[in-house]
């Protein structure tokens, strides 16, 4: 005698089967469409002490590359800066971690040569500028700084470079890698706080540490956390205050912070509603306040 199944077998296996899809297309997208996809995002900010001959000048941003040598990721690193050039920026701001793996022990990561050849092609109005992250000081810091000059992009550290544009002076101002660098910080090489600058840090930490007297920083090194969760946020930071500095922009006391999330990917190579992004940032000096229509009580 045959036993009829149970009314809601087909409708078991129904959902086992559509559970099974959701995790193969979860797992797709935090491992491989999320991580090797790239962003092109545009921002504008405001600042006091910006010339008006400089208001609408863009900087595009990239920041944790990462760059291992496999093929497909060279090819990605050439689409970035087909991308980047697309822009037409004015100036092009690299923020750090150039190399890929920490330890590097099955040779993955691209060598400095290898990477400095492919952003070579990066153009610009005004130059291409940046600064070193911990992964390129855990590598080789002098060899990843020679192999970027070799091809015009100068490396800030401690120093600043002096751009005259419109007849106005603009300061870009490189910070030491606060992790591997943070011994040789000397803010007493700084420039003047009076000219209008941008500060290029790999760590955002510096925002809440040295409290510059610069009103506009750029850092990278986050990735945004890689993971962000509805309602919750990035799961993990590394950074001392946690997930304060994930990514986006953030204000005290009138100085300004952007954390770019980056193009790339660390330790592990997973990123979920946290893409990778090139970062246009278009800076315009802030209206005056109109003084003329306030009244005595």
């Amino acid at each position: 005698m045959l036993r009829a199944k149970p009314k809601n077998l087909k409708f078991l296996c129904a959902i086992a089967v559509c559970l099974l899809i959701a995790c193969v297309l979860l797992g797709f997208r935090i491992f491989r469409w999320e991580p090797e996809s790239i962003e092109v995002n545009h921002y504008d900010v405001l600042l006091k002490n910006w010339h008006g001959e400089h208001s609408g000048l863009r900087f595009v941003i990239v920041s944790d590359i990462h760059q291992s040598v496999l093929p497909k990721d060279i090819a990605r690193l050439k689409r970035i800066v087909r991308l980047v050039n697309d822009e037409n920026p004015d100036v092009v701001l690299l923020l750090g971690d150039f190399m890929g793996e920490r330890f590097n022990r099955k040779r993955n990561n691209a060598s400095p040569e290898a990477i400095a050849a492919i952003l070579k092609k990066l153009k610009s109005a005004y130059g291409v500028f940046a600064v070193l992250g911990n992964h390129d000081w855990w590598h080789d810091g002098d060899a990843v700084r020679k192999a970027l000059e070799n091809v015009g992009i100068k490396v800030l550290e401690n120093e600043s470079a002096e751009l005259r544009i419109g007849g106005k002076t603009l300061n870009l101002i490189g910070l030491p890698d606060r992790i591997t660098r943070n011994h040789i910080l000397n803010t007493g090489l700084l420039p003047d706080a009076a000219v209008p600058a941008l500060v290029l840090s790999h760590d955002p930490d510096y925002f809440e540490e040295l409290k510059l007297p610069y009103e506009f920083m750029l850092a990278g090194h986050t990735h945004g956390g890689q993971v962000q969760l509805p309602w919750i946020g990035a799961l993990i930071v590394p950074s001392k205050y946690g997930t304060k500095y994930a990514s986006g922009f953030f204000e005290d006391g009138g100085r300004k912070l952007f954390v770019t999330r980056g193009v790339g990917t660390s330790i592990l190579k997973v990123r979920f509603l946290c893409p990778p992004e090139i970062a246009v940032v278009t800076v315009r000096k802030a209206p005056e306040a109109d003084n003329t229509s306030a009244s005595a009580l």
